[in-house]
């Protein structure tokens, strides 16, 4: 595992998990690239950093770090399922995603780590893979890249 070099201020950073609306199993995976796409426009949009963020099939988790603020996550979310669901069903996106938002406040640096190992471990847990390196649609690839980058400059 990678372990973070900053750790967020305590408070500021959380953990969610999305799930899509009963009935659907795999949009998520099929529609990859649709939701790549709403995270960018949203991360454009409103400043946001992701800790860990994996996406399974019918769900994903995330670790983010938001600004102050009681609705900034909300804000985040909803732009981003909103974006998703108008392109992946544009005659009905309200049938797409599960209506709410489970959330928890990570309170310190070991906090944080369990839920980044979360992620990254999730879709051996499911199954999918082997290890969590054989999962595509993780930032666990992002963080190894960049961990690799640092080693080669140290």
């Amino acid at each position: 595992m990678v372990a973070l070099s900053r750790i967020p201020l305590p408070g500021q950073t959380r953990f969610f998990t999305l799930r899509l609306a009963r009935g659907e199993t795999d949009l998520l995976i099929r529609e990859i690239e649709t939701l790549r796409l709403a995270w960018r426009a949203t991360v454009a949009a409103h400043a946001t950093r992701c800790e860990a963020m994996v996406v399974l099939p019918d769900h994903l988790h995330a670790v983010l770090t938001l600004p102050p603020g009681p609705r900034e996550a909300l804000t985040r979310w909803r732009c981003f399922r909103d974006a998703f669901a108008r392109t992946v069903r544009p005659d009905a996106p309200q049938t797409v995603w599960e209506p709410e938002i489970l959330a928890q406040d990570l309170r310190d640096e070991a906090e944080v780590n369990r839920h980044l190992a979360l992620c990254w471990q999730d879709p051996v847990r499911h199954g999918l893979v082997r290890t969590p390196e054989d999962w595509p649609y993780s930032s666990l690839h992002r963080d190894l890249r960049n961990a690799a980058r640092r080693r080669a400059v140290a």
